[in-house]
């Protein structure tokens, strides 16, 4: 189990020890989560299933939502810094180090989008939540555009993998707020 998986689950246990449960959200196991997320979609079941694989077999669908986002939230920092290592060995051409720094730019919109998230859905408030899991959305696939020009540039999986995440997040969520 690595760090970050380590200490969203003590933050989960944390909720689920302190008893707090949002009020209309349904309990389910992360299996029937990720099915009913991906629809028909096998690389989406796929997906969710490998971020939940360390998350309890049943909990609220909030405590899977929340999984996932602070799990996207940690990736968004990791990415931010293999970009900053890119960008440090000036090595980069001119229109890849733009991309790259346009996606900086962009990771840094999506990642405080993405702990608000995690934050409102930690206390049950949902009111803003469905928006800031599109924004969030938007910020990465913005940043995965800019990179279009460079799809062999190990970047472009990094970011693709970060937007997959982003989206699993997001379908999680929808679960319980909407699309």
């Amino acid at each position: 189990m690595t760090l970050v998986a380590a200490s969203v689950l003590v933050s989960l246990a944390a909720l689920l020890v302190a008893g707090e449960a949002c009020n209309n959200v349904p309990s389910m196991t992360s299996y029937d989560a990720c099915l009913k997320l991906s629809n028909t979609t096998e690389r989406w079941h796929a997906l969710c299933r490998e971020t939940l694989q360390n998350a309890p077999a049943t909990a609220e669908l909030t405590v899977y939502a929340l999984v996932a986002t602070r799990l996207a939230r940690q990736r968004y920092r990791n990415s931010v810094a293999e970009m900053d290592q890119m960008l440090g060995t000036g090595k980069l051409p001119a229109g890849e180090k733009a991309a790259v720094d346009h996606c900086k730019a962009k990771y840094g919109e999506a990642g405080p989008l993405m702990a608000g998230v995690a934050d409102q859905l930690f206390a049950c408030d949902f009111s803003r939540v469905r928006q800031e899991y599109i924004d969030a959305q938007v910020a990465v696939e913005s940043c995965q555009d800019g990179l279009w020009a460079y799809r062999g540039s190990p970047v472009v999986a990094m970011v693709t993998a970060d937007y997959d995440l982003t989206m699993v997040s997001y379908l999680l969520g929808a679960l319980i707020v909407g699309r």
